[in-house]
């Protein structure tokens, strides 16, 4: 279950992803975080108040702080990344980052990793490194090394933020992804501020797609937020991981970027994971 339920919140922040790509090729990088942000701020405080909670303890708040800082300065650096970049390169290259990562801090705590389940995961990581390869040398290429950089560093970012999520308790609800938003909001709207004149962005295009971009974003991060709670980090995270999936066939769809066979096969193998790791 806690494979399907990451597996289902990457697919829908790949996505989000998509969308907060594209709203960055219109308008400012700040401006769209600082609106999707907001929105996935309004929805995480929604579902906290339809789920509910028993008990918030300090360990709930300082994992929403660290979730949203670590977020918040990942999520800059990944859309950056992707105004400058090509999408079917950056998205996987911060995911692979995003995945090992936290999977190995889940094996060095003691997580218990069957046979089958430890082939599935490094069948995950496979997947996402074909994914990658979009036209070998011709995607890399033509990717500036900064939106490389930025594409790691934003990695990094997210495996803070899927550990500090974990460290959560059910009791809390969905209370720390609202905490997460207190945090990262007020940060972003400086920033969008003191870098722009303007918090809003200004081409109508990126505004709608920075609301939806923020309140899908949040969606998956709910489901997110319920696998890595099942005390399976290192599943949680290579699963969470997998969205380029869906940015990537998004890129195909609509951008006309091109998807290989290579990468066709990287789905194919993701699927296979999933299975692996859920008998």
């Amino acid at each position: 279950m806690t494979a399907v339920l990451a597996l289902a919140s990457a697919l829908i922040i790949g996505g989000s992803d998509f969308g907060g790509g594209l709203a960055t090729r219109h308008d400012n990088t700040f401006r769209v975080t600082a609106v999707a942000q907001m929105a996935g701020g309004v929805t995480a405080l929604l579902f906290a108040i339809v789920v509910g909670a028993d008990e918030i303890v300090r360990t709930d708040v300082v994992g929403g702080v660290v979730a949203g800082l670590s977020g918040t300065f990942s999520f800059v650096c990944f859309y950056r990344a992707l105004s400058i970049g090509v999408m079917s390169v950056v998205a996987p290259t911060t995911a692979v980052v995003g995945a090992t990562i936290p999977a190995l801090v889940g094996v060095a705590r003691g997580e218990e990793v069957t046979a089958l389940t430890g082939i599935g995961l490094v069948v995950a990581v496979i997947a996402i490194v074909l994914v990658t390869r979009e036209g070998a040398g011709d995607a890399m290429g033509s990717t500036p090394r900064l939106a490389l950089v930025l594409a790691v560093t934003a990695g990094v970012g997210f495996s803070l933020f899927f550990i500090a999520l974990a460290e959560t308790h059910d009791a809390a609800g969905m209370w720390p992804l609202v905490v997460a938003r207190a945090v990262s909001v007020p940060v972003v709207v400086v920033v969008a501020w003191r870098a722009t004149g303007k918090v809003l962005p200004i081409a109508p295009v990126a505004r709608r797609l920075a609301v939806m971009t923020g309140a899908t974003e949040m969606v998956a991060n709910a489901l997110l937020l319920v696998a890595l709670r099942r005390d399976e980090i290192a599943i949680a995270s290579v699963f969470g991981s997998l969205y380029p999936i869906s940015t990537v066939l998004l890129a195909w769809a609509f951008l006309r970027e091109r998807v290989t066979r290579v990468q066709l096969a990287g789905v194919g193998l993701a699927l296979g994971a999933l299975a692996l790791v859920a008998v």
